[in-house]
């Protein structure tokens, strides 16, 4: 939980793990502190609500690729968090004053009904926790299979170690007395193979943001081959990921902001790094994500420079407006490019700022 907490580029998944293990933490305070607390034990109960609901959310952040949390997944695990909620309230006015509430029947079957449907609920998400780690098998490269089968693997032993090896190995008596092993154990199995996956996955992004680095530094020996590689990677680029990818250039204007890292990309569209690179590198046709956002921000530091209304800016103002973080790296990126350095455009050119803002990468 700290290790994800702590962590600097957290995407959706961390904080969905952070979530977990800290409910996983209130199980075992309560279970811990119920002989010395009594009935306030039911307190800290009410945050035990993101175990098995959240595990469903972050297998789907896991190994979904595109839109993987929605607002009906959102709704399905509140409703199971508030079952469990009004679980622990219920308990923990029955040991205030069980009278009023053990007199009415009606109360009673709403008490059981509530226990038979977060019952329901919570076997069918770890169902569907399981299967999502398995969803589309066949087609997953070999990496991706490796995951599926460490966390659908973890899910099962944690099962079959939970409710079904016990009764074999143990008596009634031994059971209650283990029990408490027997639970954490199968939680850490779970954990351990949630974080296991995650950083497989980050491993795995990088691999392979540094592969296709190597290529773009060595080239290719043959056009054909070249042309042949670029198209079967278009295919493989979802429209949704480029259209996410222009609305954060062109509408959010996400280059201007400083010191901007692909992996700032990959947490606002929810996508591991190597996508974004792969698009750029093959939807944009650009070598590289920091040429691609310095495009952007030459092209916009090109708006400014014409512009009547920053014609008495400095160079550096002009060049952290655009979202660079010093003058000389301005003045190196913007000649790159250009061809020459910033304050020899403003003097050669004066075009409109309409006309220079036309976005250089299509």
């Amino acid at each position: 939980m700290l290790v994800n907490a702590l962590k600097k580029d957290k995407q959706l998944v961390h904080y969905l793990f952070v979530v977990f293990c800290g409910s996983l933490c209130m199980v075992g305070a309560q279970k811990l502190s119920a002989p010395s607390v009594g009935e306030y034990q039911y307190f800290i109960g009410l945050f035990t609500c993101a175990t098995c609901n959240v595990s469903w959310l972050i297998s789907r952040a896991l190994f979904r690729e595109h839109n993987p949390i929605s607002r009906r997944h959102v709704a399905v695990a509140a409703t199971i968090a508030l079952l469990i909620m009004f679980n622990q309230t219920w308990h923990y006015l029955v040991s205030l004053d069980p009278q009023p509430l053990s007199s009415s029947q009606i109360m009673w079957r709403l008490k059981q009904g509530m226990n038979e449907i977060t019952g329901l609920l919570s076997s069918c998400i770890l169902v569907l926790s399981f299967w999502e780690s398995l969803r589309g098998f066949n087609s997953k490269t070999h990496a991706q299979k490796v995951q599926s089968v460490i966390f659908a693997s973890a899910y099962f032993l944690a099962v079959v170690n939970a409710s079904i090896l016990p009764v074999f190995i143990f008596s009634p008596e031994e059971i209650a007395l283990y029990n408490p092993l027997i639970i954490t154990s199968s939680a850490l199995l779970i954990v351990f193979a949630m974080h296991t996956v995650m950083t497989l996955q980050v491993s795995n992004s990088n691999k392979q943001t540094r592969d296709q680095t190597d290529k773009n530094e060595v080239g290719f020996d043959s056009d054909e081959v070249k042309h042949s590689s670029d198209s079967n990677h278009q295919e493989q680029i979802p429209p949704e990921l480029v259209a996410g990818i222009s609305k954060l250039m062109n509408e959010q204007q996400l280059f201007l902001q400083t010191n901007l890292k692909i992996s700032d990309f990959a947490q606002a569209l929810q996508v591991p790094e190597y996508k974004i690179s792969r698009a750029i590198r093959y939807h944009y046709k650009v070598a590289n994500f920091n040429l691609f956002i310095n495009q952007y921000r030459v092209n916009y530091a090109k708006g400014l420079l014409a512009s009547e209304q920053a014609k008495e800016w400095s160079i550096l103002s002009i060049a952290l407006e655009s979202g660079f973080s010093s003058l000389a790296t301005f003045n190196r990126v913007f000649k790159s490019i250009v061809g020459g350095i910033p304050n020899e455009y403003r003097k050669q050119n004066g075009y409109s700022q309409s006309e220079s803002m036309i976005v250089v990468v299509e």
